[in-house]
C-alpha cells in the first residue's frame, strides 16, 4: 500500500439495541461456537451485568466458561492467563464483556489461542500470521469503542509501556452493543468513558489520516457526546436515551479512529496510564484540551467544525484560527460539566517523570496520526501545562 491510500476497517458485524445480548444465541449458531471463553472482570461479573448474557447462552442450549481475572491496562501476564483458560475451556469462541480493557484482553487472548509465541512478539500493525478464534465484543461503557476496532494495548510487565497490536483478523465477528448494559456503571466512569469517546472524535476529525468517513462519524459523534453525556451522567441507569446515544457515539468514533488514527492525546495518555495508573479515559480528559490547543495553529477549520458541533456560536466573519479556540473553551467546558479534574496534578501522575513519558510518548504509534509535527519537548511542555492547568496562548 503506497502512501496515498487509505484503509478503513470495521467488524464484520455489528448488532446495536437495548437488550440486545438476548439474541446471542442465534450468532452462537451461526458461529459453529458451542463453548465461547467470557473474558471480563470481577467488577462486571459482580454487578451482575453479565447475567443477561449469560442466561442467554444457556437458554441456547450451550456452555460457558467465564475468565474475570482483566485488570485495568491489562499486562502480557493476563493476557496469557485468559490464554490458558480458554486452552483449558476446550473453548471455541471469545466473547469479550466490559470496558477496553476486557476487550483489549479478550483480542490479545485470541491471538495466543492460533499463534505461537508471546503476545508481544506481535506488537505492531499486521504481525498475526494466522486467523484467531470466531470473536464477539460486547462493550459495558460507553468509551473505548475497542469493539469495533482492529487494535488492543497490551501493557509490558516489566517496562510499565503500552504496546500496541493491530490486525484486521482482530477485527470482531460480532459487534455487540447493547446499550443497557452501560446504565449501572457509576456516574465517574462514564464521565471519564465518555470524555475518552469524546478525544476519541476530536483526534481522529483533526488526524493527518482522516478521510470523508471518518470525519464524517467523528463530528456527529462529538454532537452526541456534548448532548448527551451531561444527561448520562447525572441520571443514574434512568436516561434511556441519553445512554444510547452515548453508546452510539462511542462505536461511531471507535470506527472513526480505526480508520484515522489518533494523536498526541493518546500518545501522552498512555505513557501517563501505563506508569501511574490513572485510568485511561480519565488521562485523555485531561489531556485534551492542552493538546487540542497545541494543534490549533496547524487545523484551525477542523477546530472550528469541532466547536459548532459542541454548540458554539461560529462568527463567519472573524478567522477561523480566532473561532477555532471556542473547541477548547467547549471541551473544557464540558469536562467542567461531568466533574473531569482540570490538572493531572489532582490525578497520581507525578510530573517529576514528564521527561521520560514525553520522550516514550515519542515511540507511540498513535503519534503518527497528530496534525502537527512534534518533539519530545514539546510533548514535555504539554505535560507540564496539564500539570499547571495553565494554556500557552489561549486566554481563558
Amino acid at each position: 500500500m503506497t502512501a496515498t491510500h487509505q484503509m478503513w476497517n470495521v467488524p464484520n458485524r455489528m448488532l446495536f439495541g437495548w437488550g440486545a445480548v438476548a439474541e446471542i444465541g442465534d450468532y452462537l449458531d451461526e458461529f459453529d461456537a458451542e463453548h465461547p471463553l467470557v473474558v471480563t472482570d470481577e467488577g462486571v461479573r459482580a454487578a451482575g451485568v453479565l447475567d443477561p448474557l449469560l442466561d442467554a447462552i444457556e437458554e441456547s442450549g450451550r456452555t460457558y466458561t467465564v475468565y474475570d481475572g482483566v485488570q485495568p491496562d491489562p499486562t502480557d501476564v493476563i493476557v496469557h492467563d485468559a490464554a490458558a483458560a480458554y486452552d483449558e475451556a476446550g473453548a471455541d469462541l471469545v466473547l469479550g464483556v466490559g470496558g477496553g480493557s476486557s476487550i483489549d484482553t479478550a483480542k490479545a487472548a485470541s491471538i495466543l489461542a492460533t499463534n505461537d509465541g508471546h503476545i508481544l512478539d506481535f506488537e505492531g500493525s499486521g504481525n498475526v500470521p494466522n486467523d484467531p478464534p470466531p470473536s464477539v465484543f460486547v462493550p459495558t461503557t460507553a468509551g473505548t469503542g475497542s469493539e469495533v476496532g482492529h487494535w488492543t494495548i497490551v501493557k509490558d510487565s516489566e517496562t510499565s509501556i503500552k504496546e500496541e497490536i493491530g490486525d484486521v483478523s482482530l477485527l470482531a465477528d460480532l459487534a455487540l452493543v447493547d446499550p443497557q448494559l452501560t446504565a449501572s456503571a457509576p456516574a465517574p466512569v462514564k464521565a471519564a468513558t465518555g470524555m475518552d469517546v469524546l478525544t476519541h472524535a476530536v483526534e481522529a476529525s483533526v488526524s493527518i489520516k482522516a478521510q470523508s468517513q471518518t470525519s464524517a462519524l467523528a463530528i456527529d459523534s462529538i454532537e452526541k457526546v456534548g448532548t448527551y453525556l451531561p444527561r448520562a451522567v447525572e441520571y443514574r441507569g434512568g436516561d434511556r436515551e441519553a445512554l444510547s446515544k452515548m453508546a452510539r457515539a462511542s462505536s461511531q468514533a471507535g470506527m472513526a479512529f480505526n480508520g484515522a488514527g489518533l494523536g498526541a492525546v493518546h500518545a501522552l495518555s498512555h505513557q501517563v496510564g501505563g506508569t501511574f495508573g490513572v485510568p485511561h479515559g480519565l488521562a485523555n480528559a485531561i489531556l485534551l484540551p492542552y493538546v487540542m490547543e497545541y494543534n490549533l495553529p496547524q487545523v484551525p477549520e477542523e477546530m472550528v467544525a469541532i466547536a459548532s458541533a459542541l454548540g458554539e456560536d461560529i462568527d463567519p466573519a472573524k478567522p477561523a484560527r480566532a473561532e477555532a479556540t471556542k473547541a477548547v473553551d467547549a471541551v473544557r467546558r464540558l469536562a467542567d460539566d461531568v466533574r473531569i479534574p482540570e490538572t493531572l496534578a489532582e490525578t497520581a501522575a507525578e510530573r517529576e517523570a514528564v521527561p521520560r513519558l514525553a520522550e516514550q510518548a515519542m515511540d507511540d504509534g498513535s503519534l503518527t496520526g497528530n496534525p502537527r509535527a512534534t518533539d519530545a519537548d514539546d510533548l514535555a511542555a504539554i505535560l507540564e501545562r496539564a500539570f499547571d492547568g495553565q494554556f500557552e496562548t489561549i486566554q481563558r
